[in-house]
C-alpha cells in the first residue's frame, strides 16, 4: 500500500487528531445510536481518537499492521457484545467520511483531492476486506444456523465495498441484488439532491440496449403510475424518454403480481434511494425470506451506498467543473477568435459535455432563427425557422430551457428530423438580449435536471465566447480601416503631391523650351528629375511598409536592414545598423510593432528632421530587447510639439500594444534619439501567441 496522499495527510493529522476524532465521535453518536447514544461525548471521543490514531498509523506506515493488531485485540469482545458486520462496515464508512471531511480542508488543489479520494477508497476497501475475512470466520463458527444468510451478506458487503469507483460500487450492488432472484434484474435509484426525486444510477441484468435505455429513462416521482414497495411506501413512475413510458405502464402490474418489488434504502433514517428488483422466471414471486435477505443486504451496505452516492455527486461536480473550465479555455482561446470557428466549437463541445449524439446552434436574424452550425447527427431539416410561428420560435421567445422527452410527438413533423428522440433546448442569453438557441439531441436515457444545469452554464460561456469573437473581428476591421486611412494620407501627402509637382514642373519646362529659354528649361528639368526620384523613394517606402517579406522570414534585424537598403541608403542617406548581443526571434506580433515604430522614426528622420545620417542600434540582452533610432537632424522641442505630431501618436499607440517602454529624446539642432524596449515573455520564437 503505497499511497502518497494518505501518508501526507496522516503525518499532518497525527499532530491534529483532536478535530477529526471529535467529528468522528459526532458521526458515531448520530449513526450508531445503539452503541453510542447513551455514552458521554468525551468517552465517545476517546474511542474515536483511538480509531483515528490506528488509521493514521496505517496511513504513515503504508500497511495494515496497526489495524490487524487492533482487530486481534478486540474482535472477540465485539463479537460477544453483539457487534455485527453491519456495525463494523458502517464504522469503517464513518471513519472514511471523517477523513474525507479532513481531506477537503487539507487538499486545496482539486487534482490532489481526487487522488486522495481514490487512495482513501482503496485503503477502505482493504480495511473492509480484512474485517470481513477475519470476522466472517468467527461469525460462521458461532452462527452455523445463519450460515447461508450471513455468507451472502458478507459477500455482498465485500463485493460492494471493495470497488474503488462509486459507479462500480453501485453496479456491483445491482449485480448482487439481481443474483438473489436467480438471473434477475435490478435498477438502483438514488435521491437527487437538487429535485428530491429518484433517478436511476446503476442497473444489471437487462439484455438489450433498448431495454437499458428505457430503464435509464425511468424516474421515481410524486406523480405517475403509483405503486407500493415492500416497506409500504408509495412511488410514482414517470419517464424522460418515450421508450421508458411503456416500462412505467407495466411495472405496477409486475409489482402487484409479485415478480418485481421495490426496496427502500435508508441509513439512520435518511432516505438514500430505492432498489427495483425483478425476475423474469415464470411464476416467480417474492417470498418473505427473499425480501428479508435483500433488505438485510441493503441494510448492511447502506453506509457504503450513501458514501458512494456522495462520492458520485462530488466526482460529477468536479468533472463538470473541469469540463466547463476546459470548454471555456477552448472557446475563449480559439485561434484568431474567428466567429465561424467559435460556432463550430460551441456545437461540438455542447454535445460532448452532456453525452448527446447531435447538436445544433441557431442564431436570431431578424424574424428568423438561422441554423448556423451543427455537430454530429441528426441535423436540422431546414435552415430557417420563423420566430413568430415555429415551435423553436416559441421556445426562443419564452427564454427558458426545455427538455423534450419524445420529440416525434411534441415537435411538429416539418420542424424536426425523424431521427430525433430526446432533446434539450437552451436559450442563449446576454442580459436582455437573446442571441439564439442551443440544442443537443439523443442522449441515452433522456435529459434531466443535471443536464439542464450544466447546459445553462455552458450556454453562458458560449455567449461570452461568441461576443469575444465578434469584438475581435470588429477590432480587426478597425485596424484594417485605420491602416488604409494611413496609407491614403501617406499617398496624398507624398506621392500624389510629388506627381502634381512633376506635372507643373514639366509644363513649365515645356513653356520655357517653346520660348527659347533653354537655361531655365534645364533647371526646371533638373528639378523635375529630383521630384521624380523623391516620388520613387516615397512609393518604394510605402510598398515596403505594406508587407516587408523579410520580417516573417528573417526577423526584426533582417527586416530593418532590408528597409535601410531599399529606402534610406538608395536615397543617399548615411544609414547604419548595429546589433549587439545574441540575436533571437521575438513573437511575430512584437516584431511587427517594433518594426513599424522603427519605420515611423526613419520616415521622420528623412522627411522632417532633414538628417544626413541615421543609425539603428539593436541590443539583445537577457530578458529584454532594445532598439534605438539615432539621427543627426535638426531635432525639435518635445514640449512644444503637438501630441500627434510627426507620427508620434502612432508610435506611442504601437508601443502600448506590446507593453514596451518608449523614450524620445531631442533638442533643436542636436538630432533625435528614439528608444523602444520590450521585455521577453514565454513563447519567444517568432510565432504570435
Amino acid at each position: 500500500m503505497k499511497n502518497e496522499k494518505l501518508k501526507k495527510i496522516g503525518e499532518y493529522l497525527l499532530e491534529n487528531t483532536d478535530t477529526v476524532a471529535a467529528y468522528l465521535a459526532e458521526l458515531l453518536i448520530a449513526n450508531q445510536p445503539r452503541w453510542y447514544a447513551g455514552m458521554e461525548f468525551e468517552k465517545c471521543r476517546e474511542i474515536a481518537y483511538g480509531r483515528v490514531e490506528m488509521n493514521l498509523g496505517c496511513f504513515t506506515r503504508g500497511d495494515f499492521v496497526p489495524l490487524e493488531n487492533h482487530f486481534l485485540s478486540c474482535a472477540e469482545i465485539k463479537l460477544d457484545r453483539g457487534v455485527g458486520i453491519r456495525d463494523l462496515v458502517e464504522g469503517t464508512m464513518l471513519s472514511k467520511k471523517a477523513f474525507i471531511n479532513a481531506g477537503q480542508e487539507f487538499f486545496e488543489d482539486k487534482n490532489d483531492l481526487l487522488i486522495f479520494l481514490h487512495e482513501l477508497e482503496e485503503y477502505s476497501a482493504g480495511v473492509l476486506s480484512i474485517i470481513t475475512d477475519r470476522y466472517s470466520s468467527m461469525l460462521l463458527s458461532r452462527l452455523n444456523t445463519e450460515h447461508v444468510r450471513n455468507k451472502l451478506l458478507l459477500e455482498a458487503s465485500r463485493t460492494v465495498t471493495s470497488a474503488l469507483d462509486p459507479d462500480e460500487v453501485l453496479s456491483r450492488l445491482a449485480e448482487v441484488l439481481a443474483g438473489t432472484v436467480g438471473e434477475g434484474c435490478c435498477t438502483i435509484f438514488l435521491v437527487d439532491s437538487e429535485t428530491g426525486g429518484l433517478a436511476p444510477c446503476a442497473g444489471f441484468g437487462y439484455g438489450s440496449k433498448e431495454c437499458q435505455s428505457a430503464l435509464q429513462g425511468l424516474r421515481l416521482c410524486p406523480s405517475g403510475n403509483t405503486l407500493s414497495g415492500v416497506d409500504g411506501k408509495s412511488y410514482g413512475f414517470c419517464s424522460s424518454n418515450k421508450a421508458s413510458l411503456s416500462f412505467a405502464d407495466i411495472l405496477p402490474d409486475a409489482v402487484r403480481s409479485g415478480s418485481a418489488s421495490l426496496f427502500h434504502i435508508t441509513n439512520s433514517g435518511r432516505m438514500v434511494g430505492v432498489a427495483l428488483v425483478s425476475s423474469d422466471q415464470p411464476g416467480f414471486t417474492f417470498d418473505e425470506a427473499t425480501s428479508e435477505l435483500i433488505g438485510g443486504i441493503l441494510n448492511t451496505v447502506a453506509v457504503a451506498i450513501e458514501s458512494a452516492a456522495a462520492a458520485r455527486r462530488t466526482k460529477r461536480q468536479l468533472l463538470e467543473s473541469e469540463s466547463l473550465r476546459r470548454v471555456a479555455n477552448v472557446l475563449l482561446e480559439c485561434p484568431e477568435g474567428k466567429e465561424s470557428k467559435v460556432l463550430s466549437l460551441i456545437a461540438e463541445e455542447a454535445r460532448t459535455i452532456v453525452n448527446g449524439m447531435g447538436s445544433v446552434l441557431m442564431l436570431h436574424e431578424g424574424d428568423y432563427l438561422h441554423c448556423v452550425c451543427s455537430a454530429g447527427t441528426p441535423k436540422c431539416p431546414v435552415e430557417f425557422y420563423s420566430v413568430k410561428s415555429s415551435y423553436y420560435g416559441r421556445v426562443f421567445k419564452e427564454g427558458k430551457t426545455i427538455i423534450v422527452r419524445d420529440a416525434q410527438s411534441e415537435i411538429p413533423k416539418a420542424e424536426r428530423n425523424d431521427e430525433v428522440r430526446t432533446l434539450i433546448i437552451v436559450p442563449l442569453l446576454e442580459g436582455d438580449k437573446k442571441p439564439g438557441l442551443l440544442m443537443v439531441s439523443n442522449k441515452s436515457g433522456g435529459f434531466d435536471s443535471a443536464d439542464k444545469r450544466i447546459m445553462e452554464m455552458f450556454a453562458a460561456q458560449a455567449v461570452l465566447a461568441l461576443r469575444n469573437s465578434r469584438m475581435f473581428e470588429q477590432s480587426e476591421k478597425l485596424v484594417v480601416q485605420g491602416e488604409r486611412q494611413r496609407l491614403a494620407r501617406e499617398l496624398h501627402d507624398s506621392v500624389t503631391q510629388a506627381l502634381y509637382a512633376i506635372t507643373f514642373c514639366s509644363d513649365a519646362a515645356v513653356r520655357s523650351l517653346e520660348s527659347g529659354k533653354e537655361t531655365a528649361a534645364i533647371e526646371q528639368l533638373k528639378a523635375l528629375q529630383g521630384m521624380a526620384q523623391q516620388g520613387m523613394r516615397d512609393m518604394r517606402s510605402l510598398i515596403f511598409d505594406l508587407h516587408p517579406p523579410e520580417l516573417e522570414s528573417e526577423g526584426l534585424v533582417g527586416a530593418i536592414q532590408a528597409r535601410l537598403n531599399s529606402v534610406e541608403i538608395r536615397s543617399g542617406l548615411g544609414a547604419d545598423l548595429l546589433v549587439e548581443g545574441d540575436e533571437r526571434r521575438l513573437p511575430l506580433r512584437v516584431e511587427e510593432e517594433i518594426f513599424r515604430i522603427a519605420i515611423e522614426a526613419l520616415n521622420n528622420s528623412t522627411k522632417h528632421s532633414k538628417a544626413e545620417s541615421v543609425t539603428v542600434h539593436v541590443d539583445f540582452v537577457e530578458g529584454e530587447t532594445t532598439v534605438k533610432i539615432i539621427d543627426d537632424g535638426q531635432g525639435f522641442d518635445i514640449a512644444t510639439l503637438p501630441t500627434g505630431g510627426m507620427g508620434l501618436r502612432s508610435i506611442r499607440e504601437r508601443a502600448d500594444k506590446i507593453n514596451a517602454e518608449l523614450v524620445i529624446a531631442s533638442e533643436p539642432g542636436k538630432g533625435t534619439v528614439l528608444t523602444v524596449k520590450v521585455f521577453d515573455v514565454e513563447g519567444d520564437g517568432g510565432e504570435d501567441e
